[in-house]
C-alpha cells in the first residue's frame, strides 16, 4: 500500500493558497474603494443616476468590487479544508494587517498607540487561534 501522506500535505498547502490569495484579495478590494473615493468621492447629492454613475465611471471602485468577488472564490475553496472558525479569523485579521500597513505607509494615516496595542493583540489573538 502506498503512504499517501505526501498528497495529503499537497492538497493541504493549495488550501492555504486559496486562504493567501483570498485574504491578498480582499485586502486589495479595501485599498482600491478607499483610493477611489479618495480620487474621485460619490456623488450623494446629485440624485440616485448619478450617485450609481459615480460607482460605474470610478475604475479603482470597480477593480475594489472585481477584487472582492475574486477574494469570495478563493475564500470558498478554502473552505472546503479549514475550519470556518479559523479561516474566518485568520481572513479578517490578516486583511486588517495588511490594509492598516497600506494606510499608513501609502495613505499616510497616523495609528495611535493604543491602536498599535490592539493591532499587537490581534497578532497575538490570530497565533492562539491558528496554534494547533
Amino acid at each position: 500500500m502506498v503512504n499517501n501522506k505526501r498528497g495529503d500535505l499537497q492538497d493541504m498547502n493549495i488550501y492555504i493558497v486559496f486562504l493567501i490569495l483570498a485574504i491578498v484579495f480582499n485586502a486589495g478590494a479595501n485599498i482600491f474603494m478607499k483610493a477611489g473615493v479618495m480620487s474621485e468621492p460619490v456623488k450623494l447629492s446629485d440624485g440616485i443616476v448619478q450617485f450609481v454613475l459615480s460607482y460605474l465611471t470610478n475604475v479603482k471602485l470597480m477593480l475594489g468590487i472585481l477584487f472582492f468577488g475574486i477574494a469570495l472564490v478563493f475564500y470558498t475553496k478554502a473552505l472546503e479544508k479549514f475550519n470556518l472558525s479559523i479561516a474566518y479569523p485568520t481572513m479578517t485579521s490578516c486583511g486588517l494587517l495588511i490594509v492598516t500597513l497600506w494606510s499608513v505607509f501609502m495613505f499616510s494615516e497616523r495609528l495611535s498607540m493604543l491602536q498599535i496595542c490592539g493591532l499587537f493583540l490581534i497578532v497575538c489573538g490570530l497565533w492562539l487561534v491558528n496554534f494547533h
